[in-house]
């Protein structure tokens, strides 16, 4: 009996000796590895720290143990991490890995990448979690470093490619004023043939504004027009223009199907699509003698077809109206055919237009796919599907309206402010044309003063943004003020997008962007006698 108690006796002094030596071995190891470990109690007090959590956060032992652990997390992290801590708490997760950023005692910070797990007691209710922490601190400055370095990166491209870009652009413009110069000449020399002179210079002009709002998109500032388009039409108008654009040494041919439905989409925006591929077909003919061919055709995709893009993703089944540009140019490299899409991409010296990542925007935003077939030296070939809004009967909008004096006119005194003598001088021919009489100011502040000598005859206001003195702007808000309740118009070279983000879009009257034609500026004005 006795013997069997000392036994037993001998045999808990070992156990004890055992657990002893095992508590030792633990908090060795837990002093000497890399992270920091800490227990954290039901209600978030850390009963137990290791060595290197202390050390983390700039304390001592006994100043970490008996702590809040929220305590320790940074100003922004705090209501994050009282939402995990409620998870563990309550049962809704077991384990969380993420990170943080905490404070030091001296209140510098830094980063720590933590796993916590929660421990339960045998009836299942939470014991405490244990928190393992890593520094993470020069991952994440090098990570922010690398960062800043990509958006420089990024900045230097797109600087860059502003280059490029106004190249391209510069030499649009001066092919749509070698046409508006040279026809606005033959026009003097035969009055009689005036009038085909003229509708080709304003199809340019039309042009030259298309280039205009494609650059504000390119910067974000214009909305798109999303209209019924008569996409073959568009095309016509488009290649008669190009033919006299691309060198002589480049033939271009078109073809088309009778039976061609309207597409709904923006105008301008589709237009783009056609110039970029025909004379990007251009450049890849360079010098020798070549051919574009265009043809605009229907393609009906049925369920099931392996049709595909140009990224290998199935086109969608659907009735589509197929734009093809083909030519005979140098080809592309299979290099070149994986990055041509990419942003400010191009294989010339000089850049031109928007570039086909402009291009491919352009037909996603429509909905639309696009195909690319290509081969070094035998030319390339681009199909472009556009959805058909078969049942169409909207106006096409890719055709100008012809306006007719005996049209809708209006009556009262318009209170014109343009600081360009040239543009306010053939504004008010236009609103005297409509049937309105103008009182002319150059600036905001002559406007402001006009309009409190002569409210009582001012019916509406028609005003532009960009203006000496006093702006369109500051010129809306003082009118507002004095007259709540007085339509002011606004006519901007800026985009929509501009213009509203500095004046709620519901305040607004009318909005007319330059350049616009007379039926534009008629349609607004209308619009706003009968809502005012």
């Amino acid at each position: 009996m006795l013997a069997d108690q000392g036994l037993q006796r001998k045999r808990q002094l070992e156990y004890q000796e055992e657990l002893n030596e095992s508590g030792k071995k633990l908090k060795i190891v837990f002093d000497n590895v890399e992270a920091g470990i800490i227990v954290v109690s039901r209600s978030g007090t850390i009963t137990f720290a290791n060595r290197q959590m202390a050390e983390m956060f700039g304390m001592s032992l006994t100043e970490l143990i008996g702590t809040h652990y929220v305590d320790h997390l940074y100003e922004s992290e705090k209501h994050a991490g009282i939402k995990s801590m409620g998870q563990i708490v309550d049962g809704n997760v077991k384990s969380v890995e993420l990170d943080r950023r905490y404070v030091r005692k001296d209140g510098s910070d830094f980063w720590g990448h933590l796993t916590g797990t929660r421990f339960d007691n045998t009836d299942g209710s939470m014991r405490d979690q244990i928190i393992v922490i890593s520094d993470i601190t020069e991952r994440k400055q090098a990570e922010e470093v690398k960062k800043i370095l990509e958006q420089q990166l990024q900045q230097a491209q797109k600087m860059e490619s502003l280059g490029v870009l106004a190249g391209g652009i510069a030499h649009d413009f001066n092919n749509i004023l070698s046409i508006i110069i040279g026809n606005s000449y033959l026009a003097k020399l035969n009055l009689e043939a005036a009038e085909g002179y003229i509708s080709t210079i304003e199809q340019a002009a039309e042009r030259a504004a298309g280039l205009c709002r494609q650059m504000l998109s390119y910067a974000g500032k214009a909305t798109c027009d999303i209209a019924d388009v008569d996409i073959r039409a568009l095309l016509d108008d488009l290649i008669n223009m190009l033919k006299s654009t691309v060198t002589q040494n480049v033939a271009i041919t078109y073809t088309n199907s009778t039976q061609i439905p309207f597409v709904k989409g923006d105008v301008n925006q589709l237009g783009q699509i056609v110039i970029n591929l025909i004379i990007n077909a251009s450049e890849a003919i360079g010098s020798k003698q070549g051919e574009i061919h265009v043809e605009l055709s229907n393609k009906d995709i049925r369920k099931g077809s392996q049709d595909t893009d140009h990224l290998g993703k199935v086109i969608s089944a659907g009735q589509y109206v197929c734009l093809e540009v083909r030519d005979n140019g140098c080809g592309m490299e299979d290099e070149t055919k994986q990055r041509i899409f990419e942003p400010f991409y191009t294989t010339k010296p000089t850049g031109r237009g928007l570039g086909m990542s402009a291009v491919l925007g352009i037909i996603s935003a429509h909905n639309g796919a696009l195909q690319l077939t290509s081969h070094l030296s035998q030319g390339t070939t681009f199909n472009i599907y556009l959805p058909a809004h078969v049942n169409s009967c909207g106006v096409d909008q890719s055709k100008q309206q012809v306006f007719s004096s005996s049209a809708w006119q209006g009556s009262g005194t318009i209170l014109l402010a343009e600081d360009m003598q040239e543009i306010r001088t053939m504004v008010k021919s236009m609103l005297c044309t409509l049937g309105f009489e103008v009182i002319e100011a150059a600036n905001g502040k002559e406007a402001l003063e006009l309009y409190e000598k002569r409210a009582a005859d001012i019916k509406m206001v028609l005003t532009d943004i960009g203006m000496p003195i006093m702006d369109g702007y500051e010129l809306f808000r003082e009118l507002k003020i004095i007259n709540p309740k007085l339509p002011i118009m606004v006519s901007s070279g800026y985009g929509d997008a501009a213009v509203t983000s500095k004046i709620e879009r519901s305040e607004i009257a009318g909005l007319v962007n330059k350049p616009y034609r007379i039926e534009q500026l008629q349609d607004v004005l209308r619009t706003v006698v009968e809502c005012y």
